[in-house]
């Protein structure tokens, strides 16, 4: 799994009074002004110091790509301080049909829907239905303390799973064994889940994935409603979300960009979904980690949302201080990872200024230290730069990872003034 990143430094806001006079209304209009609550697509260049000339370089990047047949297609959406400086589609939704890639295609997603259901269960959080550093236990009895050892046996873990560690991916749960079972619910899977041993005593490493169906249990048990119907009443309605689910009426098909594979050097369309068949009969069952498909300004939409502190569309899905500490490093170091890898609740935290930079484990130069971001597994891919008050999405269906990701950040930064 690519591992990229999202951190958010928000700018303050202040309360307009006798003692604050014209400078606080003034400081409070700028503030309004960087968090836009609608995305404008004419944008005004010179203001945002941006040169448009510059903006080609993306252009000839990706339609190189497609042209080589490295990947069947590229949709771009950069905007900065809300206003969208670039949106297009490059190759093929379906290559072998020549049928071109639209702007408001539906991709799979597969991991960004764990950021999704993240902000889902720190909205409970907010609600004073929990703690951070409250045992998973409380609220799941079934949630093991037993950690497998390296002789084959078991040890009691030190301190209990934590729900911070289930967003954080270091709590230490594994992949569950015969999981090929047809589970009904969630609720169900995880219970089942969490009664296998852990892989390591928790918060003392990382471990990507399996906890994300956990958290996103704790949703439906702290809210009372199924996670689908949670995301879309809390996220999706509130931020003007449309066509982004699990699951879609058969009239969507033709509206899902093909997802290709590389075998033998070229790209071939493959059957591979983002969680479950998202046209199936039985839709009672939604991942927290996986699952969710939808369109590129669907999901930028979400993380403007993030980069304004937690309003867009007029609406608030989360406060600014719920995500400033989202956006702590929660790994420890070095057991959990580098010093250079950092991760907060439910996103990865791009590092610091660096000498050198591993640009195989997807980190680039051109970001700014501070910035947020993850990936999905088909190569959809997002940075918030907090720094720059931008959004940045590439979104491609395409198996394994071509680094194109990594040119297209160079293309987009070199464009600022």
């Amino acid at each position: 799994m690519k591992r990229i990143i999202f951190l958010l430094i928000l700018t303050a806001s202040c309360v307009c009074g006798k003692k604050g006079g014209d400078n606080c209304c003034a400081t409070d209009a700028i503030a309004q002004s960087q968090s836009p609550q609608t995305f404008n697509y004419s944008p005004d260049y010179k203001a945002i110091k941006v040169d448009a000339s510059r903006l080609a370089r993306i252009d000839s990047l990706l339609q190189d790509y497609v042209d080589r047949g490295l990947i069947p297609h590229a949709l771009t959406f950069v905007a900065k301080d809300g206003q969208v400086i670039h949106n297009k589609a490059f190759g093929w939704r379906d290559v072998e049909k020549q049928i071109p890639l639209q702007k408001d295609d539906i991709f799979r997603m597969y991991s960004q829907t764990k950021a999704i259901t993240t902000v889902a269960l720190m909205q409970l959080f907010e609600q004073g239905k929990f703690q951070l550093d409250d045992p998973v236990s409380k609220y799941i009895p079934e949630m093991t303390d037993q950690v497998k050892t390296n002789g084959g046996g078991t040890h009691k873990a030190p301190s209990p799973v934590q729900i911070r560690q289930l967003m954080s991916h270091t709590s230490g749960i594994g992949g569950l064994q015969g999981g090929d079972k047809p589970y009904v619910t969630l609720a169900e899977y995880v219970r089942e889940q969490v009664k296998q041993p852990l892989q390591y005593d928790p918060g003392m490493g990382w471990n990507y994935h399996p906890a994300s169906d956990v958290w996103a249990y704790l949703v439906e048990y702290f809210s009372g409603q199924p996670l689908q119907e949670y995301i879309e009443e809390n996220i999706f309605k509130p931020l003007g979300i449309s066509d982004m689910a699990y699951y879609y009426p058969e009239s969507f098909k033709d509206r899902f960009v093909t997802i290709y594979r590389e075998e033998g050097g070229k790209i071939a369309p493959t059957e591979m979904w983002s969680g479950r068949y998202p046209f199936g009969d039985d839709r009672r069952f939604a991942n927290g980690g996986t699952g969710l498909n939808g369109t590129i300004e669907g999901y930028a939409r979400f993380l403007q949302a993030i980069l304004n502190g937690g309003s867009f569309n007029d609406n608030r899905i989360l406060g600014r201080r719920t995500i400033e500490v989202m956006s702590k490093d929660q790994v420890k170091h070095p057991e959990g990872g580098s010093e250079n890898f950092r991760f907060g609740l439910g996103f990865q935290i791009y590092p610091g200024e660096k000498l050198t930079w591993d640009v195989q484990g997807g980190f680039s130069p051109m970001v700014s230290p501070g910035a947020l971001s993850w990936g999905g597994m088909a190569n959809t891919d997002y940075i918030i730069d907090p720094r720059e008050n931008m959004i940045i999405l590439l979104y491609t269906n395409r198996i394994p990872d071509t680094r194109v990701w990594e040119l297209f950040l160079n293309t987009v930064y070199q464009a600022l003034e």
